[in-house]
Parts: structure tokens; C-alpha cells; sequence
């Protein structure tokens, strides 16, 4: 069975009256959810104003009335509570955000009315409190900054950094031992080591230029392989030991030597100062060719001179078949010989005599008497010789 099909109800058709009538009525009752007491005038005064189109439509002239009552009451609450909040802001305002709410409530109620004198001179308390809230961030803000900046000239003060930087810029002004000093301080950071053997470099050439070899030569061995120092130390090197006499002390490589003898062209040298102990033969033997001591010394110790000084070092005999032996030590002859020019030292040395007995080599003690101890021993110090050829 067929269900029953609902009569349609037919959409209600309202005059054009009624229709300004039910929205200037709506709006008319609205205004009761309403928080601001400005949309409020605003509802109440359009509705007044639809009403007032209707021209007598109903009760429209009376809501009409009522709609601007109404609006006016709405006005004058709102604007003297909006003016008592803002006097309260304006009372606890301590920050910019503060000022600037209590401004927009001294506009309001000015808006409408209330009180615009005072609310025209509050508003520029307002902005003179924000004026001096801005001061007083700006100062905490210089403050913080002066604080920070501080603090970091303080770290950077107690870093490697600001001797390195004061080194740098008493280089520039050509104040190179105080650059040095504080490029010690530094410790080397960064550019700091190659900054100081720099300034050796241009120290050595002023000495150099003044004729105090010696003083050019320390400080070219200082500036080690900055520009053309080693080339220049090593001229210099040959010149002091041309005009020096025997006994004499010179600058060679690293190390400090005493000239023993000289010709015409080669000076024999003797190490000032007694090398770290060291076997004469690990496997203990006493012949010198061949030995872990003369061995370290062509091999090694060597490598402490530069390739020009090596260049000049007469070569006094064979390790072996392939290496030339430069490096030595004295032997009793030329112990016995040169005694009177060698300066003591503190140290027992080796010689490179075999000793009387099997394993036993000969060495200088530290009274300067000659005695024999075994080979293996690694009590006994090392007392480099070579002769080098200076003309």
C-alpha cells in the first residue's frame, strides 16, 4: 500500500515591510550578546534606523524611539567604564604594551564623548611613559651589550688570541722583539710561529747589515726556514769560522762548536756541550766503523744540519760501502792533542779508540783523564766532530 504523500507546506511570503521590520527587530535584540559597548550603539542605532524607514509599520516608530534611547544609554555606560579601565591601566603601566592598551581605552571613551580633555592629556602621559618605557629597554639593551662586550674582552683578553693580535700589530710596526715576546705568549696559535720566525728573520738582517755576524747568525737559525735564512746563516756561518781563531766558539747547525784546528780552507769542530748519552754499540763492539754510534750519528743526528752545511762537511772515512762517514768523534790522538783548547764539560764522552779489552772502547771521564768502559754501556755521552771546509 502505497504511503501517503505530506502536504507541502508553503514557504510563508512576507511583505517587504515585514521583512525590514523582523531585521530591524533582530538586530533591535541582538545587542544583549554583545561584549563591546561600541556594537552595541552601533546594532542599536541601525536598527533605529530601519525602523524609522518603515514610517509607522506596527510598533516602529516606538522601537525606533527606544533603539536610540537605548544606543545613547549604551554610549555613555560604555564609554565612562572604558575610561575608568583606562585610568586603571594607566595606573599599573610599567612597559610599552602596558601604555599602548590604556591609550586605546582613553580613545574610546573620547570616541564618544566622555571626558576628552582628559583623556587627550592622559593619552600623552601614555605616550611619554612609552616614550621613556623605550629609553629605559634601549639603555638595558646597551647595557646587556656593554656587559657582553666586556665579558668577551675579558676571554678574549686571557686567550692565545690577544697576544697574537698585539704581536701582529707591533710587527706591522716594526717592533719585531716585542712582537716575539708576545708571539711566545700566544703559544703559536694560528699564524703566531710563522709570524715569529718572520721577525727573527728581519732582526738578523738588521745585525747583518751592521756587521754583528754572530748576533744575524742567532737569530737567522731562529727564522729557521723563513724567506732565504738558511742560505744567509750559512754564508754567515762560514765567514765567522774563517776569521776565527782555535779555541773559539761557533754556531753550526743547531749546535754550539768549538774550533779545535784550521788551514787554509777546513776548521775542525768539536760540539760545545756533550750530546744525550747514548751506547757506543748496541750489539757491543768496540770498532768504530760500523758501530750504532757512528751509524746515528751519519744517519741521524745529521739531519740536523741543512743540506748547504751538510754540503761542506769533509768526509773523514767509510761507514760501509755505500755511506760516507762525515760525523765523528775524536779519537785519543786528537784527544791528547787539542786537550788544552777543549772546554770541560760535566759529562763523560766516548772516544772512538777500541778500549784494551774485548768490548771495551775508550772515553774522556769528567775530570778529562782517559778510561775504558763497555760498549753496550749507556751511561757514557756523545761529543760529535767533523772538519768542514769554509774556503
Amino acid at each position: 500500500m502505497a504511503k501517503a504523500k505530506r502536504p507541502v507546506r508553503k514557504k510563508e511570503k512576507l511583505s517587504k515591510e515585514e521583512n525590514l521590520y523582523r531585521s530591524a527587530a533582530s538586530l533591535m535584540e541582538a545587542v544583549d550578546c554583545i561584549s563591546r559597548f561600541e556594537r552595541v550603539v552601533y546594532s542599536l542605532n541601525d536598527a533605529a534606523n530601519k525602523f524609522d524607514k518603515l514610517d509607522g509599520y506596527k510598533d516602529s516608530a516606538e522601537r525606533g524611539r527606544k533603539c536610540r534611547m537605548d544606543a545613547e544609554e549604551a554610549a555613555r555606560k560604555g564609554a565612562e567604564e572604558a575610561y575608568l579601565i583606562a585610568v586603571d591601566k594607566l595606573g599599573k603601566a610599567k612597559d610599552k604594551s602596558s601604555f599602548a592598551d590604556a591609550i586605546e581605552d582613553f580613545k574610546r571613551a573620547k570616541k564618544f564623548g566622555h571626558n576628552e580633555e582628559e583623556c587627550n592629556n592622559n593619552i600623552q602621559i601614555c605616550r611619554n611613559g612609552i616614550k621613556k618605557a623605550e629609553t629605559r629597554a634601549m639603555f638595558k639593551r646597551q647595557g646587556i651589550m656593554l656587559c657582553v662586550v666586556i665579558i668577551l674582552a675579558i676571554v678574549f683578553i686571557n686567550t692565545p688570541f690577544y697576544p697574537l693580535v698585539k704581536g701582529i700589530y707591533y710587527q706591522s710596526k716594526g717592533e719585531y722583539k716585542t712582537a716575539i715576546g708576545l708571539y711566545k705568549k700566544s703559544g703559536g696559535v694560528l699564524v703566531g710561529n710563522g709570524n715569529m720566525k718572520e721577525c727573527y728573520y728581519y732582526i738578523a738582517e738588521k745585525y747583518n747589515k751592521e756587521g754583528s755576524y754572530s748576533k744575524a747568525l742567532a737569530n737567522y737559525k731562529k727564522a729557521q726556514n723563513k724567506f732565504d735564512a738558511e742560505k744567509k746563516a750559512f754564508d754567515i756561518e762560514k765567514k765567522i769560522i774563517a776569521e776565527a781563531v782555535p779555541g773559539d766558539v761557533t754556531r753550526y747547525g743547531r749546535g754550539k762548536w768549538i774550533i779545535l784546528s784550521k788551514t787554509e780552507r777546513q776548521a775542525l769542530l768539536l760540539a760545545r756541550d756533550a750530546l744525550p748519552k747514548k751506547k757506543f754499540d748496541k750489539d757491543g763492539k768496540n770498532i768504530w766503523h760500523g758501530s750504532s754510534l757512528c751509524n746515528w750519528l751519519n744517519k741521524e743526528f745529521i739531519k740536523e744540519f741543512s743540506p748547504e752545511e751538510r754540503a761542506v762537511i769533509a768526509g773523514q772515512g767509510m761507514i760501509n760501502e755505500k755511506d760516507r762517514e762525515i760525523i765523528s768523534v775524536l779519537d785519543k790522538v786528537q784527544y791528547e792533542k787539542y786537550k788544552d783548547v777543549i772546554k770541560g764539560t760535566d759529562k763523560s764522552y766516548w772516544l772512538k779508540d777500541s778500549g784494551s779489552s774485548e768490548g771495551n772502547v775508550c772515553y774522556v771521564k769528567e775530570d778529562a783523564s782517559i778510561s775504558e768502559a763497555p760498549s753496550d754501556n749507556d751511561d757514557i755521552s756523545v761529543r760529535s766532530s767533523f772538519w768542514v771546509v769554509f774556503g
